[in-house]
């Protein structure tokens, strides 16, 4: 099993977690931490060392919001020798989503490789999307011709 740490600046962490609970309820194993006006990496760590300790049979993994960060930061030097745990950063709403419907019968690694493929997916240009899909329909029309 995994547990999911979510931390970011201000309270990105708990606006993440209360938006999934809206769409998935509440899970136990997902925990919300976040870094606030005032804290550094002690604070913040300690923090992450109480939710850790709730888990100490599972892997870990954090969501953070931003690569060198202070959250990214004191979550690598929990994690750094600790095989059963990891950091992603980029957290989002439909990361948190996909995760929680495959994280209870995946390892560690087969989340690392979800994540790649959940923020490949996730990130969408409207005006891209709209040409690709106005693309399609004049492909369509014109096959119609072809008939």
């Amino acid at each position: 099993m995994t547990a999911i740490i979510v931390s970011g600046h201000g309270q990105l962490s708990t606006g993440l977690l209360d938006a999934f609970e809206m769409i998935f309820g509440h899970n136990e194993k997902i925990i919300a931490v976040p870094f606030l006006k005032g804290e550094g990496i002690p604070q913040l760590q300690e923090k992450y060392q109480v939710v850790m300790d709730q888990f100490p049979d599972d892997n870990i993994l954090f969501l953070v919001d931003v690569f060198g960060g202070t959250p990214y930061n004191s979550a690598v030097q929990l994690v750094f020798d600790q095989p059963a745990a990891d950091v992603a950063t980029g957290v989002n709403l439909p990361m948190l989503l996909e995760l929680a419907a495959v994280k209870e019968n995946s390892d560690l690694e087969t989340l690392r490789q979800q994540l790649k493929m959940i923020n490949q997916e996730g990130f969408k240009i409207f005006s891209e999307v709209i040409a690709s899909a106005n693309k399609t329909l004049h492909t369509i029309d014109e096959e119609d011709d072809l008939l």
